[in-house]
């Protein structure tokens, strides 16, 4: 083979290396394309599933503070009544405190796992947390099974 033919077969060789290679890229880029797209979608997709879930959670809370306020009014009115009828009131009222701290506790876990954003749940939830802590104090002694209520209380006390 002599000299020219050698560097054309070169040339000619470089060239459609050039062209799979330019090939190559356009095609990885448009596969970027859409792998970004996707997550694009995804992340929409995890916001809404986020939204979600906390207007779940805040609905049980905003129920159950309903049921506790509901199981106060109960023993306002019973109390002084024979000691049965008191009782009953009493302890559907402890049964509501309870279902109602465990929900605060819930969100408060979720606040702590950054599965809801801080900022958002603190200018919302700051209040209640305080509340809750003022209104049952005898529930959050060392042995509360409350333990994330008053994490966030303490995180949030400051800011």
């Amino acid at each position: 083979m002599d000299n020219s033919t050698y560097n054309t077969t070169v040339v000619v060789i470089y060239s459609i290396s050039a062209v799979i290679a330019l090939l190559m890229l356009w095609i990885a880029i448009r596969q970027l394309s859409k792998v970004a797209s996707q997550i694009e979608v995804a992340a929409k997709a995890n916001s809404l599933s986020q939204l979600s879930a906390l207007l779940n959670l805040e609905q049980q809370i905003a129920d159950r503070r309903l049921e506790l306020s509901k199981a106060g009014i109960a023993i306002a009115q019973v109390r002084g009544s024979p000691g049965e009828e008191f009782d009953s009131a009493k302890l559907r009222f402890n049964e509501a405190k309870e279902m109602y701290l465990n929900s605060l506790e819930r969100l408060c876990f979720c606040v702590l796992r950054d599965l809801f954003h801080d900022d958002d749940i603190r200018l919302e939830y700051r209040d209640v947390i305080r509340a809750a802590l003022t209104d049952f104090a005898s529930d959050f002694g060392d042995a509360s099974p409350y333990r994330n209520i008053r994490k966030v209380h303490n995180r949030w006390a400051d800011q």
